[in-house]
């Protein structure tokens, strides 16, 4: 059902609530672009109206934040995106599409960017990946989706969005949906199936993040209900 929601081919139950998800979602983006033998690929580009968040993960995931301006409206400058993905083509790691409080993604001022599927077609050009903060999608159901939209990761939270609200208390859990291309590098588990691939590996690039194979999976019939 989440697929079908999001437009993703394979997602992980794995990650938690918080920083873990952004984390594990970066770390797949990290364990692709390895296994294309792009080692030097370490520029994240992020919005400067994001989140804090989201660089501060990437930085702890080690890499090198670009920022990227805005126009008069808030919006990611689309220009200046290309420019800088042009200029730095060959060390591009991934842009990131921060949260909004406005609950209404992807788009931290709360408007939706009519420009989002030309910049993901940039970064994509570019040989990047896109990163989607997903924390409120609530808005984007029934009208559009992040894989539709051209993202190639994104997390849920669970626990909000289709859930109860953001702070209720109470189990956590925050899922991260990617594109076929990436779901060999989702997380593992050593002794359960996970995250859509056919059995667990031991020289899988993430391994297991969590002991238990579906996180919070007690929250899961909230969310379906």
């Amino acid at each position: 059902m989440l697929s079908t929601i999001t437009g993703f081919d394979f997602f992980s139950r794995q990650p938690n609530d918080g920083a873990a998800r952004e984390s594990v979602g970066l770390m797949v983006i990290r364990a692709y672009h390895l296994s294309r033998g792009d080692h030097h690929r370490n520029l994240f580009f992020i919005p400067i109206s994001a989140y804090g968040i989201n660089p501060a993960n990437a930085a702890m995931c080690g890499k090198k934040i670009v920022a990227v301006g805005t126009d008069a409206k808030g919006n990611i400058n689309i220009e200046e995106l290309r420019n800088a993905a042009e200029a730095n083509k060959e060390n591009l790691d991934a842009l990131c599409f921060p949260k909004t409080w406005a609950e209404i993604s992807p788009s931290t001022h709360g408007v939706y960017e009519e420009g989002i599927d030309e910049m993901c077609k940039i970064i994509h050009d570019n040989c990047g990946q896109v990163y989607m903060d997903g924390a409120n999608m609530n808005a984007q159901v029934g009208l559009t989706s992040p894989g539709f939209i051209g993202a190639d990761v994104c997390h849920l939270n669970l626990h909000k969005t289709f859930c109860i609200p953001h702070g209720g208390g109470g189990l956590r859990m925050g899922p991260i949906g990617v594109k076929k291309h990436l779901a060999p590098f989702l997380p593992s588990h050593l002794v359960v199936p996970i995250g859509g691939i056919p059995a667990p590996d031991k020289s899988q690039p993430l391994g297991t993040i969590f002991v238990a194979p579906w996180e919070s999976a007690l929250i899961l019939p909230i969310s379906c209900t």
